[in-house]
């Protein structure tokens, strides 16, 4: 066998391969018409009684319609009454609407004068007001003075009774010792007492101070003065002993400072001593 039977036998192989594909592919492809067919009958049964369905629904929805378009044909002639009613109130209120515009325009008019009588009557108060918390001030000031002049005469008053009351109290300790004095056949001139300490009066030591000055325990409220001469005495077992004599350098009103005179030193001074005033004769030959 030569080269071209050769060929020829591999074609038809190759060709026999492609046909016996063609067959499966052709069968693979095959259609039954008449299960289709029968399928599309059925479908179109199904169609049709849809569409009857549909038509039912579409007759109903066209009735239910034209109901409705008539009770909105009623519904519109209803609102066609209300609002030709409502555009005659509308008319009416427009009217009065102008009325009351009117009035108000009026009102506004009234409150503005009033807000301009007003504004003025602010202003005249306003001064007033300014005039009354001056006086307010000036009152309050003034009732402040016076509440302090009123304690001052109180005061004063006070002081006054006090002291006429003393004045009295020693006008008459004054005509008693001019009495006491003319029964002794003594001078009542205060002048030849002045140097004296009142007679009889007494005190104690209460103090030693540095630099030979003594405290006493009495002072001006009991008469004395600086340069008064008092003496210094001691109680020992019921009897006094004359210690020496002190002038007063000093005084405040319930005591007095004095300095121990050493010309009449006649013992030590301590705290305790008695001290008092020991008339002379010489007061008496006066």
């Amino acid at each position: 066998m030569n080269l071209l039977g050769k060929l020829l036998i591999v074609l038809i192989f190759i060709g026999s391969i492609g046909l016996a594909s063609f067959t499966v592919i052709v069968y693979a492809t095959h259609t039954n018409w008449k299960v289709r067919a029968d399928k599309l009958d059925q479908s179109l049964k199904d169609k049709t009684q849809e569409l009857t369905k549909l038509q039912g629904m579409k007759d109903a929805m066209e009735a239910a319609l034209k109901l409705e378009v008539k009770r909105q044909q009623d519904s519109v002639l209803a609102l066609t009454g209300t609002v030709r009613r409502l555009s005659q109130d509308n008319d009416e209120a427009r009217d009065e609407l102008a009325g009351l515009k009117e009035e108000l325009a009026k009102q506004v008019a009234a409150v503005q004068a009033s807000h301009e009588t007003a504004e003025r009557l602010r202003i005249q108060l306003d001064g007033q007001s300014k005039a009354l918390l001056e006086s307010q001030k000036e009152w309050m000031s003034m009732s402040t003075e016076l509440i302090k002049k009123s304690d001052e005469a109180n005061s004063l008053a006070i002081q006054l009774t006090t002291f006429q009351e003393k004045a009295a109290q020693l006008a008459k300790d004054y005509r008693d010792v001019v009495e006491v004095l003319r029964l002794h056949g003594l001078s009542p001139d205060p002048a030849l007492y002045s140097k004296h300490p009142p007679v009889g009066i007494q005190g104690t030591v209460t103090e030693i101070r540095p630099g030979g000055t003594i405290e006493i325990s009495i002072g001006a409220d009991s008469g004395l003065v600086k340069g008064h001469q008092l003496d210094i005495v001691r109680n020992l077992e019921g009897r006094s002993v004359y210690i020496g004599k002190i002038e007063v350098v000093s005084t405040a009103a319930d005591r007095a400072v004095a300095r121990v005179m050493p010309e009449f030193r006649k013992g030590v001074v301590r705290r305790g001593d008695d001290v008092t005033y020991i008339e002379v004769n010489e007061l008496v030959a006066h």
